[in-house]
């Protein structure tokens, strides 16, 4: 089934990608204001959506890559090489709009004092260091061995990130049920974006 559903969304990669980046965008202008940041909100909905696409696909990468360095068959190998990637662009995309969020609701770029923040410049840095430390060592085991270590370390310190300014949950515990459901459904429609960044990672690699 997974076999067949890569042969339907291969070739037609490039219109859903754009199907999807429009819906995107009309989920965002669409997407409610909030009392206190107004217009702004929108730009939070897409930033917490990109923390969240970026933590599922760590979680999809861990046990992947853990199989791998039980059996190297190739398929196990290029998907989980795949995700990691996809992770990378995801997460520094989120780290440079991140700086546009913090700016817009905030007034500043870079708010180092929130722990949040320090993880997120921390975890790009992670991810470089590590992908470029696997090239250099160029060995599958270990490529994949880091690939896991990376995602189980940062997977466990998300939820236990402190917050100084920070709301420890602002879509969540909001009362509006439309602000909620925006949420979901701009979280979904990432998620499926980064599906086909994934997709096309394992079928193109090293373009």
């Amino acid at each position: 089934m997974f076999e067949r559903a890569l042969t339907i969304v291969r070739p037609r990669l490039k219109m859903l990608a754009v199907i999807l980046s429009v819906c995107l965008v009309v989920l965002l202008w669409l997407s409610p204001s909030e009392r206190v940041l107004g217009g702004a909100v929108k730009l939070v909905y897409l930033h917490g959506a990109l923390v969240r696409v970026a933590a599922t696909w760590l979680a999809v990468s861990l046990p992947i890559n853990l199989m791998v360095l039980v059996d190297l068959r190739r398929p196990w190998a290029l998907w989980g090489e795949a995700i990691i990637e996809a992770v990378i662009i995801i997460w520094l995309l989120h780290t440079i709009f991140s700086m546009v969020t913090t700016y817009m609701t905030w007034g500043v770029f870079i708010a180092w004092f929130e722990p949040r923040t320090r993880f997120t410049f921390s975890l790009a840095g992670a991810l470089l260091a590590v992908f470029g430390i696997t090239r250099l060592v160029a060995d599958e085991r270990f490529t994949h061995f880091a690939f896991a270590l990376l995602a189980g370390v940062s997977l466990w310190l998300l939820p236990h990130l402190g917050t100084v300014q920070h709301p420890l949950n602002p879509i969540g515990a909001s009362p509006s049920i439309a602000i909620r459901l925006f949420y979901v459904g701009i979280w979904i429609v990432a998620v499926a974006l980064s599906g086909l960044l994934v997709v096309w990672l394992a079928t193109y690699p090293g373009d």
